[in-house]
């Protein structure tokens, strides 16, 4: 099982979605949605700083967001010296081929998948994640 995941989208009925297949898949443990970039990286600039906050397992993130987008959020993220760091893996409706040089290329991205998920992809990335925690 995976014990925590982020959802970084600004769409909620998205997030909402993702939720509801990690509860019936039975995969994920506890979900946490951001609606937006910002808000998830205050989350780990608090951890940076010193609170004491649950770190996910996996995290997956957007490409196309208002304000600060997929990209920008690896950028700033990268800033942040954590100990530990989820797995991010970026869960777009279009990922271009421009994307996928780039996240081929970017050490914090471990794959990119097309929207919705699936439990089926819960269950590919439950056993990717386990080989790597």
């Amino acid at each position: 099982m995976i014990d925590h995941v982020f959802f970084v989208d600004d769409d909620f009925p998205t997030n909402f979605y993702h939720e509801i297949v990690g509860k019936k898949s039975g995969l994920v443990g506890k979900m946490t949605s951001f609606l937006s970039a910002r808000k998830a990286l205050s989350y780990f600039e608090e951890i940076h700083n010193g609170k004491d906050l649950e770190i996910p397992q996996v995290l997956f993130l957007d490409l196309n967001m208002p304000e600060i987008n997929g990209w920008d959020f690896l950028d700033r993220f990268r800033e942040f010296d954590l100990l530990h760091r989820p797995v991010i893996y970026i869960l777009s409706t279009t990922i271009s081929r421009v994307d996928e040089k780039r996240f081929a290329d970017d050490p914090l991205v471990q794959d990119a998948f097309q929207k919705p998920l699936t439990e089926d992809l819960l269950l590919e990335i439950l056993e990717r994640t386990n080989v790597m925690l």
